[in-house]
């Protein structure tokens, strides 16, 4: 693919995607992100969300957890602390996340943040796997 560029997401255990991409768009700590062709350098904090990935094979979906987004030449690589393809989430289970992490008390700073980020990590599984109805 002549517009392509490649694109990879890691995880702690495993290489999830490689491939060539024509466009991704990925959440960071502020904002979400397109990427095309022609990539300028980047290094972001990813923030928990939905990923994009448009390549030959058609567009895919998944759900990340937060990590970091870093451009160099022509390849963007996301490493994440977890990620999930949105055709393998299940909407019932993905609910029930959502009411655990909702249901849980905080008491402190350290655990807020543990609570919101459960929260957001729940919520984006809602709307991906809602997606795929």
């Amino acid at each position: 693919m002549a517009n392509s560029f490649q694109c990879k997401i890691v995880t702690p255990t495993a290489e999830a995607f490689s491939g060539d991409s024509t466009y991704v768009s990925f959440p960071a700590w502020d904002g979400q992100y397109g990427m095309m062709k022609g990539l300028s350098p980047l290094l972001s904090a990813l923030a928990p969300g939905t990923l994009r990935i448009d390549g030959a094979e058609g567009v895919h979906h998944y759900l990340i957890e937060g990590g970091f987004a870093h451009v160099d030449g022509d390849c963007l690589t996301l490493v994440t602390e977890g990620t999930i393809l949105a055709s393998e989430l299940n909407l019932e289970e993905a609910k029930a996340e959502l009411a655990e992490a909702n249901a849980r008390i905080t008491s402190g700073e350290k655990d807020r943040l543990s609570v919101e980020r459960a929260q957001k990590i729940a919520i984006a599984k809602v709307a991906l796997a809602s997606r795929n109805l």
